[in-house]
């Protein structure tokens, strides 16, 4: 486990703003295999690298959909942040999560989404390390065999907080057309560790099958 208190300040950053309108429902409340839900995971395996230094990014309005992620599930000391405009994708989460960062001293934010349910601890705490070794560049997981970049499994500086919201003004609002042209380092991870979940049939056969019957 990473001392986060003897360590630069690191803002931990769960994305659960998505409005899970393929799952139906919001992915953060779906039962995790190892027990409680993907939120409950999440925010622990967080909780673990980086302490107390908390905070969720949610929908802009949680009475949009059925399928956004209710804040009032999250534990008191959570801190919440909310898009600021809705449904302009992943971008505004991050942007949104740096400025927060930013005017609370952080020198960055160490982003994950809600729907990972393989991703481990050990996989940020060596991510953070990583990072601290350049601390002013972009450093985001990529997947090997096949090879693919994870735009929201990262930690991204402060300092990037502008050309962040050139993406989120931009057209296109897309952080992986936006690391195309920016300069960056990546850190390896199984492609197993990366699974997403975002349809009820990307969820985990072998959990599946444990449930009761309807």
């Amino acid at each position: 486990m990473i001392d986060a208190a003897a360590e630069p300040r690191l803002l931990g950053v769960l994305l659960a703003g998505g409005l899970s309108s393929r799952m139906g429902t919001p992915k953060g409340l779906l039962p995790h295999p190892n027990g409680g839900t993907y939120l409950d995971h999440s925010l622990q395996r967080l909780q673990s690298v980086c302490g107390k230094h908390i905070a969720v990014s949610l929908a802009a309005d949680e009475m949009d959909a059925a399928s956004a992620l209710p804040s009032d599930i999250l534990p008191a000391e959570i801190t919440r942040l909310r898009d600021a405009r809705p449904n302009l994708g992943p971008a505004m989460g991050v942007h949104v999560s740096l400025q927060h960062a930013a005017s609370n001293g952080y020198l960055g934010c160490l982003f994950t989404p809600v729907d990972l349910p393989d991703l481990l601890a050990d996989d940020l705490a060596s991510l953070i390390q990583t990072w601290r070794e350049q601390p002013t560049k972009i450093l985001l997981a990529r997947q090997s065999d096949p090879e693919r970049l994870q735009p929201l499994v990262g930690i991204y500086p402060v300092s990037d907080l502008d050309r962040i919201q050139s993406v989120v003004e931009s057209t296109h609002r897309s952080l992986y057309r936006f690391l195309q042209s920016t300069d960056h380092r990546t850190f390896d991870l199984p492609a197993s560790r990366l699974r997403n979940v975002n349809t009820p049939a990307d969820r985990d056969p072998s959990f599946d099958r444990n449930q009761p019957s309807e």
